[in-house]
């Protein structure tokens, strides 16, 4: 198939992701067909069925979807990561005015693809319930955690995966993940677009970023970071298959 040669307008982030229950055997197969012997092998060491196909998914979508933008065959798209785990294309396709993050979750994965370096993105399901106290204890800060304890119900989880998301994101951007508290990361989700200022140990200027979140007709929450100049990034949601991306608009 001809691959279409470009990249995302300025400030632009397109956003693939494909529900889990629309990766079929087939799709499967022919993701399998794309791996790395690392990626295979790694793919063989799952124990669970669904971090194994969480991962099969993950990597035909990011090769398929950045095969969309450069004229790169999907297998021959090859990958590095920094000392925090964060992916990259390798410097050796000499590639470097695209950038990507990936995410995955119980039943979905996701890509953002943009032309701009500090970009990241999470994707949470909206009906997880049982355990989110312990997590708000890790993930929000104390203001934050107030807000949570005064609701319940559906609006409490959509608070707290939409704080999760965004500070998800935001660390991903940043790749270096978890070596960032997402605590220091304090949200304004009043705001919209959210805001968000930073707390020590964390070092940054609020005013670099864009937040961004989006409630997917999947049943997830995407939450997208991004140091857009501007700080106006246009997101497009683009739902899409693993294997096959339909050609950009």
């Amino acid at each position: 198939m001809s691959m279409k040669q470009g990249h995302p307008g300025r400030g632009q982030v397109d956003l693939w992701y494909v529900p889990l229950d629309d990766f079929g055997a087939d799709e499967q197969a022919a993701c399998l067909r794309l791996l790395s012997p690392p990626e295979r092998e790694r793919h063989d060491a799952f124990k669970s069925e669904s971090a194994r196909l969480q991962h099969l998914a993950a990597r035909g979508l990011i090769r398929t979807t950045l095969s969309g933008y450069r004229d790169i065959a999907p297998e021959h798209w090859r990958f590095g990561a920094n000392r925090y785990g964060r992916p990259f294309i390798d410097d050796s396709l000499g590639i470097d005015d695209l950038h990507f993050s990936l995410s995955h979750t119980h039943g979905l994965v996701a890509c953002a693809v943009a032309a701009i370096a500090e970009i990241g993105v999470d994707v949470e399901p909206r009906d997880r319930d049982a355990g989110l106290d312990e997590l708000a204890a890790a993930v929000l800060s104390p203001r934050e955690r107030l807000r949570f304890e005064a609701m319940n119900g559906q609006a409490r989880r959509d608070f707290f995966f939409t704080s999760w998301t965004l500070k998800e994101a935001y660390v991903k951007a940043r790749g270096m993940g978890l070596a960032l508290p997402m605590k220091s990361v304090v949200l304004d989700l009043e705001a919209l677009p959210p805001l968000a200022h930073f707390t020590d140990p964390i070092e940054d200027d609020p005013s670099r970023w864009a937040f961004r979140s989006l409630h997917l007709a999947s049943g997830h929450i995407a939450g997208i970071a991004t140091a857009v100049p501007g700080g106006k990034p246009e997101i497009v949601p683009r739902r899409t298959r693993a294997i096959n991306p339909p050609a950009r608009r």
